[in-house]
């Protein structure tokens, strides 16, 4: 059995809830713990705000106040109709404990030492993260195999924050899509395991797409992590100079990354 830790980024985490619930079916798996960070920690929201402003309240809104309300009919599969599909029940992360009694650990920060002093004393095989934060090198190097993270994004070319957004912008319609790959010290500069590529369609948004990632995330990091464990997967380092860093983009951009969208 392998040992694996799910670092998630609050309590009603959906795509935490799928990941999870995907691994725990694998008879090969224990899931070992579940880190999860306190939402409501006034020293993070004010630390995000400054960085999201307006966006951080309506995520905010949206994963934790409406939750699968959220999720109207689409035309495309949405995460809920995942959770449907695959038989998901569960809406917060306490349910694994309940049901499973795998132990929920909650931490203001995903860095904390309660975490590290855990994995110093609880060796792992490897660490899931499903959201929260940049992640220190201490942990980093207490998490076995490594750090599994799906960036939605293609790397090495786009990095950082927005990547739909500036990948549209730029015309490479080619680049949009998700990438898993270990987790570093640097920002979406780990080995990289695994990539899919999105279609856009007429009609589209920037949410439409978005929302469209969200299972193929779930599926593509739960499936990875098997593999890699399994030593099925090779990690391809990334070199620096062929990608760069994307920074959150300008309303006005994000305004016209959606008029871009029209013309498709």
């Amino acid at each position: 059995m392998k040992k694996v830790i799910i670092f998630s980024p609050n309590p009603f985490s959906l795509y935490s809830i799928c990941v999870t619930e995907l691994l725990r079916r694998d008879d090969n798996i224990d899931i070992q713990a579940i880190f999860v960070r306190k939402l409501f920690n006034i020293k993070r929201i004010f630390s995000e705000f400054r960085r999201d402003g307006k966006r951080l309240v309506n995520k905010i809104w949206k994963k934790a106040i409406l939750k699968e309300k959220a999720y109207v009919k689409k035309n495309y599969e949405t995460i809920i109709d995942f959770m449907n599909a695959e038989n998901i029940g569960f809406r917060k992360i306490e349910q694994f404990k309940k049901e499973y009694d795998i132990p929920v650990i909650y931490c203001y920060d995903l860095n904390a030492l309660q975490v590290l002093d855990y994995l110093k004393n609880e060796p792992t095989d490897i660490i899931v993260f499903t959201g929260g934060g940049l992640i220190r090198a201490d942990i980093l190097n207490h998490a076995g195999k490594g750090i599994l993270n799906c960036h939605i994004g293609i790397l090495p070319d786009y990095r950082g924050m927005d990547v739909v957004e500036w990948a549209i912008l730029e015309d490479r319609l080619d680049r949009v899509g998700i990438t898993v790959h270990l987790m570093d010290v640097g920002v979406d500069t780990g080995n990289i395991l695994r990539k899919r590529h999105i279609t856009i369609h007429p009609d589209e948004t920037i949410s439409s797409i978005r929302e469209k990632c969200e299972p193929i995330m779930c599926r593509e990091l739960a499936c990875t992590c098997t593999d890699y464990l399994n030593e099925k997967i090779t990690a391809q380092p990334q070199q620096q100079y062929e990608g760069k860093q994307y920074f959150i983009m300008h309303q006005r951009l994000i305004s016209l990354v959606e008029k871009k969208l029209t013309y498709i």
